[in-house]
């Protein structure tokens, strides 16, 4: 007997994955999938739980949560168990495609979640469209077209104050990423207290909960390493700024301890004189 491998047969093995893969299939929806949107909506209804840098992959220890993150743990509350091509999530995406044309998101609810113009209001009109959706199609009608709301014109935040603390994060990171067997060049931002590695940015998080006792995605010395890489991110690829940079496989060790020197002289300049 000829026992066949999928080199053998690859063709067929390679339509066979695209029918189980399809980034467009569209399964029936169920009331449960109303509830699974309404669900994601309370798991993320405010912006201090938002996760901005969506990975797509949802530790069940997180307090923050991308759009991605948010419809994945309901689904699991809801029905036992998660699909990435489910009802639910297949039509999340075809929301995005909606309202957001031409952007050619790669992944299209990672993309959207991480979009510097996507807005915390942007996220929750996600889930009207989606509960919208989901609804006319139980009921056979045509889903409603998103409603042409112009965008209101985005507003910069100023970035948050500096303090000594943040000098100290910075200088425990980079204590804790100090050479090369050290060095996470695959990082998914899953930050594990017993790893022998670890990335910039779980340098930076594990410097934080030693530092301050707690991480916060959005303190003064992260959001500065994030603008750092946007301003060396001249070809716009990073999504996830910290993650991308570190994983770029142009990026050496010796660029990432320039990142910690230039990271510290513009912490250092930020700091309000006398503290």
């Amino acid at each position: 007997m000829v026992r066949l491998s999928c080199l053998a047969i690859l063709p067929a093995c390679a339509s066979l994955f695209a029918q189980v893969d399809d980034s467009n299939v569209r399964p029936p929806v169920t009331k449960t999938d109303v509830q699974i949107v309404r669900r994601a909506r309370e798991i993320l209804n405010s912006p201090a739980k938002w996760n901005r840098a969506d990975n797509r992959v949802c530790p069940d220890s997180a307090k923050t949560f991308s759009l991605y993150c948010a419809l994945e743990k309901a689904t699991r509350e809801l029905s036992g168990k998660f699909e990435h091509r489910g009802a639910a999530m297949q039509e999340a995406r075809f929301v995005i495609d909606d309202i957001a044309p031409g952007r050619d998101y790669d992944h299209r609810l990672m993309g959207y979640n991480n979009d510097p113009t996507t807005r915390f209001s942007d996220i929750q009109r996600v889930f009207d469209l989606l509960e919208a959706r989901i609804q006319a199609r139980l009921k056979g009608k045509p889903e409603p077209p998103p409603k042409a709301t112009p965008a209101p014109p985005v507003v910069p935040q100023p970035p948050p104050p500096v303090t000594q603390a943040d000098l100290k994060v910075l200088d425990r990171a980079r204590q804790l990423l100090d050479s090369p067997a050290r060095w996470n060049r695959a990082d998914d931002q899953s930050c594990p207290d017993d790893s022998k590695t670890i990335s910039l940015f779980c340098a930076f998080e594990s410097a934080a909960k030693q530092v301050n006792g707690a991480f916060d995605n959005s303190g003064a010395a992260i959001e500065e390493a994030r603008a750092l890489v946007s301003e060396l991110d001249a070809g716009h690829k990073y999504n996830a700024r910290l993650r991308d940079y570190n994983n770029d496989p142009a990026i050496q060790f010796s660029d990432i301890q320039k990142f910690f020197e230039t990271l510290q002289e513009r912490l250092t300049k930020r700091l309000p004189a006398g503290k």
